[in-house]
């Protein structure tokens, strides 16, 4: 476990991503010449609020002996008594204490897709509230399946693909039987990221009738659709869902490391294809909320050690936007937007680490890897405004296939207090951790940087990688960052000096550690020697600073990306509890590794700069500094 503070104050894959623009989901369809929203169908669903529900089941009689899912069913008998409807298997009692059940309707044994009622059963056992959609009109007298009245489901799959445009070869489709009533999978296909699905299903239409139809899902990755299309006439699409739904997020955009430097903004479906899942899903299951493949995010006031449970925002159409004010207190009045900052900046960065190579064979944090290598089931769980401590953070690493564990901590350094998950390099720092702790001697062993010039060197990470994200256009080699600074009030921040390529200004050298015994103090020379990098290396590259890095070969093209990228590939080469020496020469590795050794020299002179040299030498008690070049330099 890794802690952010000062003491006593308040390997890899080459990965050549090349990202495109964010996007609307739907933009893709439409670049198809197919306008989704001629298919969308009104909405058709009621809710009975709490104050109308406690007057309505007066007259309803309910046993204080039922759970709350047998509750719920007399509910729906009692307000639908001439409707078959089946329990759905997700039901489930909140946090707030609230059981939730879920039913569908049916139709001759088959479901009325469209037709859903929601039952709330409130902490005394009785209804709380609830909400349908159920079909009120004739259902059909004749049962399709005596006769088997309806086209084959392959037609319906080639329907759906000529009707919506889609990348999907079915010349070749066959129909192989499934778990469910007339379900099938389609063997043969090409084009869909998985088999293309079909089962038999009715529809309410607009017009207050039901439509028999095959519900064909496609996952094509822009668009994972539900097309349900004419059991009858496979040329009717009835109506058309898309899975992949935009997200938006209100929050201090990437590169803006604190409320100093900006507003928060919405900003729209943040994702690359690091992500293929999206944010909100972890490919097998979608989440109206704060979770999906790489993080899980949610508030934690007790300082506890579960999660799963905790206070989540909720938002089923993926719009995540909600009030902040810096003059807002307590920190809990506004932990809608903290968590969504939260994850936010770590689904960000694991974004951005992926295209550096930190994937899922070198043991990054995902629950589904999708087949990539690695251990899955180990998305980072982040904790906002956590109670366990204040003035700090921490992450811990378990091996791969183990969650990683962010707890941010409200500050108390000035009124009204700040909270840790506003300031990003905080929340990159933490993350880092995770990063260096997996790559340092391979994924399955997280005991690699557990001696105080390695456990330096981590804490160093954090900070650099922290540095280099928030650069500005207007930077210069000249610019002093601090670390920490907002949240602990403090314009210095939380370093014995700021991160500057000035000697004057910070005069720190590979000798000065050893007078240092503390790893954050340690930490600070190490970062201090890459944010002096990754200078040298923009001024031989230039520097972009655009969200993504743009890759030729594998290489990142401008300085600030590439120092990231090296300083990354360092980590995985370098051997189980590094020192500096070796974590130079990693980085020198990295280098030959992935151009060549074109920015050998560079790299030297940089390093040369503070005393970490050609000829510097490591003693734990008096180590050898040197400004000197090796020869071809």
């Amino acid at each position: 476990m890794h802690g952010l503070l000062l003491a006593g104050l308040l390997a890899l894959p080459m990965n050549v991503l090349a990202y495109p623009a964010e996007q609307h989901a739907s933009n893709v369809l439409s670049r198809r010449g197919v306008d989704i929203e001629s298919f969308r169908l009104p909405l058709k669903a009621k809710y009975m609020d709490s104050e109308a529900t406690a007057q309505k089941i007066q007259a309803m009689s309910f046993s204080k002996d039922d759970d709350y899912v047998s509750t719920a069913t007399k509910l729906v008998k009692s307000t639908f008594p001439k409707s078959t409807f089946r329990v759905v298997d997700d039901h489930y009692i909140g946090t707030n204490g609230i059981g939730h059940v879920h039913f569908k309707q049916t139709a001759h044994g088959l479901d009325i897709d469209n037709s859903d009622f929601n039952v709330n059963i409130g902490r005394d056992g009785k209804v709380f509230s609830f909400g349908n959609s159920f079909f009120t009109g004739e259902i059909p007298k004749e049962n399709p399946m005596v006769k088997r009245a309806f086209s084959d489901p392959v037609k319906a799959l080639k329907g759906a693909v000529k009707a919506l445009n889609l990348p999907v070869k079915s010349d070749n489709a066959k129909p192989k039987t499934i778990a469910g009533k007339e379900s099938f999978e389609f063997m043969g296909t090409t084009g869909a990221l998985s088999a293309p699905k079909a089962n038999l299903v009715y529809l309410q239409k607009e017009d207050g009738t039901l439509a028999l139809t095959w519900k064909v899902e496609t996952d094509v990755g822009d668009n994972w659709l539900l097309t349900y299309v004419d059991a009858h006439n496979s040329e009717t699409v009835h109506n058309v869902v898309d899975y992949v739904a935009s997200a938006e997020y209100k929050v201090f955009a990437w590169g803006l490391n604190d409320p100093t430097e900006g507003n928060p903004t919405s900003i729209r479906d943040p994702w690359t294809d690091a992500s293929p899942y999206t944010w909100n899903s972890d490919g097998m299951s979608k989440y109206p909320t704060t979770r999906g493949n790489n993080a899980i995010a949610q508030d934690n006031p007790t300082g506890g050690s579960t999660y799963i449970n905790n206070y989540r925002p909720q938002s089923p159409n993926l719009i995540f936007s909600y009030p902040w004010s810096p003059t807002a207190t307590p920190p809990s009045s506004y932990k809608d937007f903290s968590i969504t900052q939260l994850f936010y900046t770590t689904n960000r960065y694991h974004d951005l680490l992926y295209s550096f190579g930190f994937n899922e064979a070198a043991g990054n944090f995902q629950v589904n890897n999708g087949n990539k290598g690695g251990k899955g089931n180990d998305f980072a769980i982040v904790n906002a405004q956590d109670g366990s401590g204040t003035n700090n953070a921490n992450f811990a690493t378990p091996p791969d296939g183990s969650p990683g564990r962010m707890r941010m901590y409200n500050w108390t350094t000035a009124r009204p207090n700040r909270d840790g998950c506003l300031e990003a390099g905080i929340v990159i720092h933490e993350y880092t951790h995770g990063l260096s702790n997996r790559l340092c001697g391979g994924p399955a062993n997280s005991a690699c940087l557990n001696a105080l010039e390695s456990g330096g060197m981590g804490e160093g990470w954090g900070d650099f990688y922290a540095t280099a994200i928030r650069l500005k256009p207007r930077d210069t080699k000249n610019t002093n960052y601090s670390m920490g600074a907002w949240a602990a009030n403090n314009p210095k921040g939380i370093r014995a000096y700021l991160y500057s390529t000035n000697l004057q200004t910070n005069p720190y050298m590979y000798t000065s550690v050893n007078s240092l015994r503390e790893v954050h103090q340690i930490g600070t020379v190490w970062a201090s020697m890459l944010y002096d990098l990754m200078w040298a290396l923009i001024e031989a590259h230039g520097g972009t600073y655009s969200a993504n890095p743009v890759f030729r070969n594998g290489v990142p093209q401008d300085g600030r990306h590439l120092s990231m990228k090296l300083v990354m590939d360092g980590m995985a080469l370098q051997p189980c509890n590094p020192n500096f020496v070796q974590a130079r020469d990693a980085i020198l590795d990295a280098d030959r590794a992935l151009t060549n050794s074109a920015n050998k020299c560079t790299i030297w002179k940089a390093f040369a700069k503070r005393g970490l040299g050609y000829g510097a030498k490591y003693d734990a008690r008096n180590r050898t500094g040197s400004n000197k070049l090796p020869p071809g330099c």
